[in-house]
């Protein structure tokens, strides 16, 4: 073979090599499609639910307007089971960058902008598990959060869907979507009283 044959030869095993290469590469880069949720698992529980923004405010321990940084499947889903395979217990540890701290504990940092914080939600595969209907936070939709320190000494969110309110306003996913107009409307009510309340209008 003449060396200007075996010159083009390896030009072609070059860039033949060259788009393999790139062809996996980008195959390797997608992210894998999403699977549906096709079915939500509500389960309910003896939580203590207020309706007034001043007794949810003294209860609360920590105050914050923050936001979700990650989609809701990208997030951490723990969810425990007895020795029967019974399930025990499920949340999902949500990342939040913390834009303004309204209320906290002494011990709290006051430049803190980061926290990770329990929603009474979980996932595992194509099945929702959610605690009272609750709709989980939506990544990057600014919202006041109102939390407790659990006795692990992680922050969850409190009063489900009255513990989270959008700055945007009522969306979709504000309440579940079984709400009745008179749930619809107790949360307008309680959502415009917390913008109020921080000035947030």
């Amino acid at each position: 073979m003449s060396f200007y044959k075996r010159k083009v030869v390896l030009v072609y095993v070059l860039i033949v090599s060259a788009i393999s290469a790139g062809a996996i590469a980008y195959v390797s880069g997608q992210s894998k499609p999403d699977v549906a949720i096709h079915k939500v698992v509500n389960l309910s529980a003896n939580s203590l639910t207020f309706h007034e923004i001043d007794k949810l405010d003294a209860f609360a321990e920590l105050i914050v307007i923050g936001y979700a940084t990650e989609d809701f499947r990208d997030r951490e889903h723990v969810i425990t089971a007895f020795n029967d395979g019974t399930m025990q217990s499920f949340h999902t540890n949500t990342n939040i960058k913390i834009e303004k701290i309204l209320k906290k504990p002494k011990d709290f940092p006051s430049d803190q902008n980061e926290l990770t914080i329990i929603e009474p939600v979980s996932l595992e595969g194509d099945v929702k598990y959610t605690v009272d209907d609750y709709v989980e936070l939506q990544k990057g939709d600014k919202s006041v959060l109102f939390l407790m320190k659990n006795s692990f000494g992680d922050y969850g969110l409190i009063n489900d869907n009255l513990g989270k309110f959008s700055l945007e306003g009522i969306t979709q996913y504000s309440v579940p979507q079984s709400s009745t107009v008179q749930e619809l409307s107790e949360y307008e009510t309680f959502h415009n009283s917390v913008m109020e309340k921080y000035h947030l209008n």
